[in-house]
């Protein structure tokens, strides 16, 4: 039986509702003071971004959001929301293992997730006839997560497949074309040159005059437009995606502290634990105990 908590260290957060239930659903929620740090949990992640503008970060990827979207967000993959907090925005925020979706089902719509494939069908853009279509089903499936009357589980699984269905059906089928283009031109292509660079050489140190210097751009301009696009300065977005990686490490291997520290780039085990502590409220040995009881 799940159990309704207060927001904490959203990884364990999420995590720890899926390990009870498979399941977690936040509908249609509007925060004030939103800041979302980079994090990945076990499960599936439908992303419905109802009203607004902002960015939305998965991997090395940004995509930009405009109201009417759609984002699927596969298990364990780093990701975050940058929405633009001076104007009203609305999300709404889906969960699930695997495990609620039998052997042939689980082939067919985890498929919609996974990066290899075309990345068109990571991010949408749905038409206000398609929005109110899934709407309809989301407010189902929301009023059955908080009720839990009898056979609320069966129904769960029952409007999660409806959920799924039609948004495989869009990707898949000729309804395709139904989905509004998505233009990247609201996205400076630097900042996105920028972020994938930061990704690949994570380990590395980088300084702002060297991210300027190779790519032509002023730094004060670079820090104004980092931020104003993905929500985070260049350094913190630096340290979280070592912080990513390191977690990555804690969970699927049996490496030492040290070793990983040194591989996602820290100089010192004990600054590694001093960061790690200040990001995940938790020393990276406690993170490792936490995430093999769940994964267990």
């Amino acid at each position: 039986m799940l159990k309704m908590e207060s927001y904490k260290n959203y990884d364990a957060f999420t995590d720890d509702h899926l390990r009870e239930m498979s399941f977690y659903m936040k509908f249609c929620a509007r925060d004030t003071n939103f800041y979302m740090n980079f994090h990945c949990h076990q499960g599936y992640e439908i992303y419905f971004f109802h009203e607004g503008s902002g960015n939305f970060l998965i991997g090395d990827n940004l995509f930009p959001l405009e109201g009417n979207d759609l984002l699927l967000i596969s298990a364990l993959e780093s990701h975050k929301s940058a929405p633009n907090v001076e104007m009203p925005f609305m999300r709404t925020v889906i969960n699930f293992m695997p495990e609620l979706l039998d052997e042939q089902e689980r082939k067919m719509y985890l498929r919609l997730f996974k990066s290899q494939d075309e990345t068109r069908h990571r991010h949408l853009r749905i038409t206000a006839e398609k929005q109110e279509e899934l709407y309809s089903v989301l407010e189902r499936l929301y009023q059955e997560y908080i009720k839990r009357s009898f056979g609320y589980e069966l129904a769960i699984r029952a409007y999660l497949k409806q959920l799924l269905l039609a948004i495989y059906r869009m990707v898949f089928s000729d309804s395709f074309h139904e989905l509004k283009p998505i233009s990247s031109q609201m996205i400076p292509a630097k900042i996105e040159e920028i972020i994938k660079y930061i990704t690949q050489h994570f380990m590395e140190d980088i300084s702002l005059g060297e991210l300027s210097n190779q790519f032509f751009i002023n730094p004060y301009y670079l820090c104004h437009i980092f931020k104003k696009t993905t929500g985070t300065t260049v350094n913190e977005f630096h340290i979280q995606t070592r912080i990513h990686y390191a977690k990555l490490y804690l969970m699927n291997s049996t490496l030492p502290i040290s070793e990983i520290s040194t591989r996602v780039g820290f100089n010192s085990p004990s600054y590694f634990g001093h960061v790690f502590k200040r990001y995940e409220e938790m020393t990276p040995n406690h993170y490792r105990r936490q995430m093999k009881a769940i994964l267990r």
